[in-house]
């Protein structure tokens, strides 16, 4: 029948006395649609099932018929037969058989039956001829999933709270799936027309919405985390697309990390889920660490975690420690975190340090007490390339400073180290205690008056560093290079005793050159705080190991970076770095204590000593300025002892302070080697010419292979020979150029053969 007979039979039953309801059969939404609108207008009354229920309870049937006994006017029945599809075929029947079998007394009943034509061809013939069947196509009929009430499913395509429901949303015809929140079970409808399936929680849900939620664990969510998750795949239709639209390119999840410290928890964890569907593919860090953990809290203690799975010898292994360092730096790093891998790293024992970083304080620390632990079976030289990675501003530190002159150049290399381990050497104690009786300073040295007046005072800038010695000059010069600086050092002894009132003469001098001061003329006081009163952590009576140090090179970088901006900022031609006196470690660690006692109790924990306190000179000693002034690592008896580092006395990390005068120097200074083949014979060293396009005051190349620099001859300030005495052997070299210390180009190839040897073969 098509619709507009129907429909003209429908209003001509309407407008009679006639008792029978009328039965009307649609297949699709859109008739069953197109008779709603035809007939919901005026007085016309439009019941569903949801009107004879309680929430999530099945049809009141009593109340329905309680209903239509007593009805008056036009009542249209939507939903009834869909509902009763759940109860089964035979229940459908016998409703509809009811409902055609009633005699009704002041009321015209239609009911609006949707895909029933098999159930009514078995209704009473007698009532045939009031059943009006519509022609058209015939749509699918839903499934249903019975999910618990405490699913959300609000944001789900179809979805409806409580089996009442549920015909409404199946007579709309929009989806294949209808989710049903209802506390019923699948059993209790063991005769449904529609197929049921059960789900019990969202992660089930997600399941059958993207298959691909079965690799994942059930504990890896919350309910809540689950629940969210179920609403948007399911509007999303997958995993990958989802994540695509709120993450990021699935192939390419690495690219999200940085935004780890931005994301809300929810968003956290998603990105987690995601890393477990997808990985990293370009980052084996988070690929492992996704892996390895069970919940997104836990992420990120399995990316700390990661490099443990690797040993050192590993080809891949400092790859994969740079990747984590900086993954870690991105997402932000974590105290507890901190804590729990200091704890768990211990297990390397001897190789522990491997796997230490500068990126916190706690790891920071332990490096420190692994030094102390280990360095002997370490070795100096592993030591050195470990450090490389693991500490670069600790590296720096220890790399030698080329002072070309010997005394300070083994010097400082063998102070800087056992600073570093907290341990003093009897060789290099015997060093200390020879050059307190000989004090070569005074002959090698110049005093620093002599350098400061060779400086241009005009467009100067003078930053002074209290206690800044010449222990620092291998990382000042790093920094430098870090900044597009150049710096010409120079190193001076101090007056003696090595005492800051004693050692300011250089202010007035620049001050009357008009000269500037970045931090005033008293200077930066930080450094000279800190080796006396240390912090919190560092105070040698409770903690012995030199854990302070970085924040000693924190000082100095932050005043490095200070006069770069000054000097990008054009507000000086040059900055001036100078200090008043440097400090000595080594003499605390000693904590050695002469017989000789002073009458005024703590002055300069001991270093020194005014002149009419004692009567005799003691022992390595020196009278300078009124004060008997200790050049060993001895402590005048009653002065308190230091905290963590000392001055006024007279060892060589005390009185010698260098003098740099650093300008501002973009980009890169062209270097060529015009040498990539160099010839040597027994008695005839290897020569090396390097080119500089620009003008240079020296130049010196350090042969990686020899560990060792060798000085350049020019006439003209561009075109160098270095002289090279010590290759011997024909291979391939690398050569780094410096002017001065200022590391100008590094990795520079050439090959050296011999040529005697080619002399002899062609005789």
């Amino acid at each position: 029948m098509e619709k507009e007979d129907a429909f003209k039979r429908i209003q001509r039953y309407l407008g009679r006395s006639d008792t029978h309801p009328r039965l009307v059969n649609a297949n699709n939404p859109v008739d069953l649609d197109a008779v709603w609108q035809q007939f919901a207008v005026g007085d016309n009354v439009f019941k569903s099932v949801s009107d004879f229920s309680t929430a999530d309870e099945d049809l009141s049937e009593d109340s329905l018929f309680s209903f239509l006994g007593s009805a008056s006017g036009n009542v249209f029945l939507t939903g009834f037969t869909s509902y009763y599809k759940l109860l089964g075929e035979q229940k459908l029947r016998d409703f509809l058989n009811r409902i055609s079998g009633m005699s009704l007394v002041s009321a015209h009943v239609v009911l609006l039956c949707y895909q029933c034509e098999t159930a009514l061809s078995a209704v009473d013939p007698r009532y045939g001829q009031y059943v009006y069947l519509l022609t058209g196509d015939k749509t699918e009929l839903p499934q249903l999933v019975f999910v618990s009430q405490e699913m959300r499913v609000q944001r789900v395509k179809a979805s409806v709270r409580g089996v009442q429901n549920i015909s409404e949303a199946a007579e709309k015809g929009k989806a294949l799936e209808i989710f049903v929140r209802t506390n019923k079970r699948r059993s209790s409808y063991p005769c449904s027309l529609y197929a049921i399936r059960e789900l019990r929680s969202a992660y089930d849900a997600l399941c059958g919405i993207d298959p691909a939620t079965r690799q994942l664990s059930e504990k890896y969510g919350t309910p809540e985390e689950w629940n969210t998750a179920f609403e948007q795949v399911a509007k999303s239709g997958s995993w990958m697309k989802y994540i695509s639209d709120y993450i990021g390119n699935c192939d390419h999840l690495e690219y999200a990390a940085p935004a780890w410290t931005s994301f809300e928890p929810y968003k956290k964890w998603v990105y987690f889920i995601a890393l477990k569907l997808f990985g990293a593919k370009n980052s084996w860090c988070l690929s492992e660490a996704a892996k390895s953990a069970d919940s997104c809290s836990h992420l990120i203690r399995e990316i700390y975690r990661s490099i443990l799975s690797l040993e050192p010898e590993d080809p891949q292994f400092w790859k994969h420690y740079d990747e984590r360092k900086t993954l870690i730096k991105q997402i932000g790093s974590s105290h507890a975190e901190e804590t729990d891998y200091c704890g768990i790293v211990k297990k390397k024992e001897n190789k522990t340090l491997y796997y230490l970083s500068d990126s916190s304080e706690d790891e920071r620390n332990l490096i420190f007490e692994t030094l102390h632990d280990c360095s002997e079976e370490l070795g100096r030289e592993r030591i050195s390339e470990i450090l490389e990675h693991v500490y670069p501003d600790l590296h720096s530190y220890l790399v030698p400073y080329r002072f070309n002159i010997p005394l300070l150049d083994s010097y400082f290399r063998e102070y800087n180290y056992q600073k570093v381990v907290n341990r003093i050497e009897p060789e290099f104690l015997n060093i200390v205690n020879e050059q307190a009786g000989k004090r070569e300073f005074n002959r090698l040295l110049p005093a620093r008056s002599a350098i400061v007046d060779a400086i241009p005072k005009k467009g100067t800038a003078v930053c002074f560093v209290d206690a800044m010695g010449a222990e620092y000059l291998s990382y000042i010069m790093d920094k430098c290079k870090a900044n597009d600086l150049r710096a010409y050092v120079k190193v001076c002894h101090c007056e003696l005793p090595s005492l800051t009132y004693l050692n300011k003469e250089f202010v007035e001098v620049f001050k009357a050159g008009g000269a500037g001061f970045l931090h005033g003329e008293n200077g930066i006081k930080a450094l000279d705080e800190l080796k006396h009163h240390g912090n919190n952590e560092c105070d040698y009576t409770s903690n012995k190991l030199p854990t302070y140090i970085p924040e000693e090179l924190e000082i100095i970088g932050d005043a490095i970076e200070e006069i770069a901006t000054s000097l990008k900022n054009r507000d000086y031609e040059r900055a001036v770095m100078i200090s008043d006196h440097g400090a000595s470690r080594l003499s605390v660690i000693s904590g050695q204590e002469n017989k000789w006692e002073m009458a005024s109790k703590g002055q300069h924990s001991g270093r020194c000593c005014p002149v009419s306190e004692i009567d005799e000179q003691p022992p390595c000693s020196t009278k300078e300025n009124g004060f008997w002034v200790l050049a060993n690592y001895d402590r005048f008896k009653g002065g308190r002892p230091a905290n963590i580092e000392v001055h006024g006395g007279a060892t060589l990390e005390e009185v010698t302070v260098p003098v740099i005068e650093i300008t501002y120097s973009p980009g890169k200074i062209e270097i060529e080697l015009q040498t990539p083949k160099v010839k040597f014979r027994s008695h005839k060293a290897a020569v090396l010419k390097v080119f500089s396009k620009t003008k240079l005051k020296s130049l010196s190349v350090e042969i990686r292979e020899l560990k060792k620099r060798y000085d350049g001859n020019s006439s003209d300030g561009q075109n160098f020979t270095v002289e090279i005495p010590d290759i011997k052997r024909a291979r391939n070299y690398t050569a780094d150029v410096y002017e001065e210390n200022n590391l100008l180009s590094e990795g520079l190839e050439f090959k050296a053969e011999n040529s005697g040897m080619s002399d002899n073969n062609i005789l």
